[in-house]
């Protein structure tokens, strides 16, 4: 055997894994090796930095396609308020800022021009955006990382500090954030703050709120008070995000206590007409730039449209912003685009809101009782009143309990329940949004009428009705009914209502008209058995206790009340459905508010501020005199 008469040669076979595996016939003499193929090398603190930033997180990512940013001559005054704080001459006073608003209302715009100014008059600055559906940037974890490595790019001394940093602490990447801040940025600042002199860096850290799990957002907002309370690091923080309640938690924290400054973007920063000026310019560029510009009149769009999209956006951005990006598309005409908009045309596959939609479906994922959300919303919007007195005693709710079930809709929905107890839209788009079906999906609110009236016969079965007003009792039931479908529940509901459990609503000459129209139309499949039943109870009691009432009562009743029983009236001329049809479009347009002292229209300038509208149309005329009739329609 050639091993055996010669031991120091060695001839080698292919065998997976061993010396030289892939070659082949191979005879080697000597046999000193040394398998050195797990050794390597070590790597730098600097390049393990790189494998933690999040590279789409900076304002100038390119992965950030046309960030938001504001438009030119809009934002001036919340700008000039926010680069003036950053670049204050004086003794400085605080060191947060935080900029917050409604979903929408343009708080990353701001902090990307912000970001962009400072860049172009030499002031440093670093950025995160935080936003929900980038992996990269949904989570506090590469926060430190990415804030440090452009603070390297600002101040190059700082590299060898923090390259030393993380060499001295290799796991420092699995510590907690408070230990990564102190650790990667903190420390390499001051001690590089005694060699140069007005060091300062802001910080923008935007969209908080998107930043995945509450906990993490307060620590995150805690943590940089904790340790800007100092006053001696060369570094200011401008924070942007919604008004959720968590982080309104972490920002009214002691340590937030005089260094910290609120920026809030309401109606004081002249919001709607900078969203007018944006619409102007935006659609004159449409006008100028487009390929079907041709086809666009000199005068498109008008004024009326203008203002139209402009009210709909409720001083918040991101709606003119949707509208504008969707009517600019280059294959589309802009008219039709904007035809789809405003709801004169089908939309077919286009999706002229999916960005607003986007936003709504995830703000509505986050709350776990959407349904009495869904509920109280719908409630409101259909009585056309944001006083929550009378939803409280509907839904058999307490101030807090609804405090509570509205706190995760801060950003979209306003409740002050301790001043005026009312609910309002930050957003006039998010009705039409909620009764959309296609848009809302299992947040849509078009059938949940049939809940609303379902609870209505329930609240009167169980007497919760009875010692209230006539104004109050109505509340708006054949709204309900108008817009519900069938059910068992509602069914057996209607089958079990007793007009006396409501009768001071049938005082009101068309309630028992509207309740009896609205069953009738609902489709039950019982052969009308459930709108015969309540016809005759709603008959025979109107009959006996509000005679004067059953000539506006337009169903037929025939065969229910006594033969001799007198209902005559000459209806020649009258409208159509006296109790129902048009007469309810004119009440609601004429609700008049009961206040403690007064009643006013709405509407009307000097309005109190508390007050409850009900329906109260003048009181119908004795008798059956044409003439009589004619005045009371003319005073509806």
């Amino acid at each position: 055997m050639l091993e055996e008469q010669c031991p120091d040669i060695i001839q080698h076979q292919h065998h997976g894994g061993e010396f030289f595996s892939d070659a082949n016939h191979t005879t080697i003499n000597g046999s000193n090796f040394i398998n050195v193929s797990s050794v390597r090398a070590e790597r730098n603190g600097f390049d393990r930095l790189l494998d933690h930033v999040a590279t789409t997180a900076f304002h100038n990512s390119k992965q950030r396609v046309d960030p938001p940013r504001c438009h030119e001559c809009t934002r001036e005054a919340v700008l000039e308020e926010l680069f003036a704080w950053i670049v204050q001459n004086i003794k400085r006073d605080t060191w947060i800022t935080w900029l917050n608003g409604a979903a929408g209302a343009g708080k990353s715009a701001i902090c990307q021009s912000i970001a962009e100014t400072c860049i172009q008059r030499g002031v440093k600055v670093a950025s995160f955006f935080f936003f929900r559906t980038d992996e990269m940037r949904n989570t506090i974890d590469r926060l430190v990382p990415t804030l440090a490595y452009q603070i390297i790019q600002l101040v190059p001394d700082t590299k060898e500090l923090i390259t030393q940093s993380i060499e001295s602490h290799p796991l420092i990447f699995t510590q907690t954030f408070e230990t990564q801040l102190d650790v990667l940025i903190v420390q390499p600042l001051l001690r590089l703050q005694l060699d140069i002199k007005n060091l300062s860096i802001l910080l923008i850290i935007d969209g908080v709120d998107e930043c995945s799990g509450e906990s993490a957002q307060k620590d995150l907002i805690r943590t940089f008070a904790k340790l800007l309370r100092s006053k001696t690091l060369p570094l200011i923080v401008l924070f942007g995000s919604r008004r959720e309640n968590q982080i309104q938690m972490a920002f009214n924290s002691r340590d937030m206590d005089d260094i910290l400054k609120l920026v809030q973007l309401d109606y004081n920063y002249e919001s709607e007409e900078d969203i007018r000026r944006f619409l102007h310019a935006s659609f004159d560029e449409i006008r100028r730039t487009h390929p079907f510009n041709k086809r666009l009149a000199d005068t498109w769009p008008s004024p009326d449209h203008i203002q139209e999209i402009a009210t709909k956006s409720s001083g918040q951005f991101i709606y003119a912003a949707v509208v504008i990006k969707f009517v600019a598309a280059a294959k589309s005409n802009p008219a039709t685009q904007l035809d789809i908009v405003r709801g004169l045309r089908p939309a077919g596959r286009a999706t002229p809101f999916a960005e607003l939609d986007a936003l709504y479906m995830y703000i509505f994922s986050q709350v776990e009782e959407v349904q009495i959300v869904l509920e109280l919303l719908k409630y409101i919007i259909i009585r056309g009143t944001y006083s929550l007195k009378s939803a409280l005693y509907f839904f058999q709710l307490t101030e807090d309990d609804v405090e509570g079930i509205f706190a995760p809709l801060t950003s979209v929905v306003a409740c002050d329940i301790e001043n005026a107890s009312w609910v309002a839209f930050h957003h006039a788009s998010l009705p039409d949004f909620l009764h959309d079906k296609e848009r809302s999906r299992e947040y849509c609110i078009s059938e949940v009428s049939t809940r609303l009236s379902v609870l209505w016969f329930k609240n009167a079965a169980a007497g919760r009705f009875m010692d209230l007003s006539k104004h109050h009792q109505y509340m708006d039931l054949s709204d309900f009914l108008f817009s519900s479908k069938a059910s068992p529940n509602l069914r057996a509901s209607i089958t079990e209502y007793r007009p006396e459990q409501t009768s001071s609503a049938f005082e009101w000459n068309f309630f028992a008209d509207q309740i009896l129209r609205g069953v009738r139309e609902i489709e039950f499949g019982d052969d009308g058995d459930t709108y015969r039943t309540l016809l005759k109870h709603v008959v025979q009691f109107v009959g006996e206790k509000h005679p004067d009432n059953l000539k506006f009562i337009t169903v037929d009743i025939s065969g229910i009340l006594p033969e001799n029983t007198d209902i005559a009236v000459e209806e020649e001329n009258l409208p159509e459905g006296l109790g129902w049809g048009p007469i309810p479009s004119i009440l609601k347009g004429r609700r008049e508010i009961v206040c403690e002292d007064k009643p006013c229209r709405e509407g009307e300038e000097g309005r109190p501020e508390r007050c409850e509208l009900v329906s109260s149309p003048p009181s119908p005329p004795k008798g059956s005199q044409r003439s009589k009739i004619k005045t009371w329609l003319r005073r509806l």
